[in-house]
């Protein structure tokens, strides 16, 4: 059943009041969508390569080479939804650093900074 114009403009406004009150809780929200949509991708590519497989036995059992070409590209799909799934949700695990960590540089510069810190304060 769809929203009325009246409604999804009351829905917005609630969506946009949530944003501007609670945002940390309004972005894991919206994290928990892109998961669902990861998880329907993983879901879809499962699905191509199990009719894949399915497709291409049947291509072998009959000698028949277009089924088996169209059950290849069929788990080539499914393949290709499943990292589009995995990236999907690693994307929205990734966390967001700090006010204190550093982006540039790497281990061992973090180890000097550290331990500049601590001969300084020593």
């Amino acid at each position: 059943m769809a929203l009325s114009d009246h409604e999804q403009q009351l829905l917005e406004q609630m969506e946009r009041a949530l944003a501007s009150e609670d945002p940390k809780f309004a972005s894991a929200l919206r994290g928990s969508m892109t998961n669902r949509a990861a998880t329907k991708s993983i879901g879809v590519a499962v699905l191509g390569v199990v009719v894949g497989l399915g497709i291409l036995l049947a291509a072998v059992t009959m000698a028949i080479p277009a089924l088996g070409i169209l059950g290849f590209v069929s788990i080539v799909a499914g393949f290709y939804f499943a990292q589009k799934g995995t990236k999907a949700n690693q994307n929205s695990e990734k966390p967001s650093p700090g006010p204190k960590q550093s982006t540039t540089g790497g281990f061992m510069q973090g180890l000097e900074d550290r331990w500049d810190r601590r001969q300084d304060n020593g």
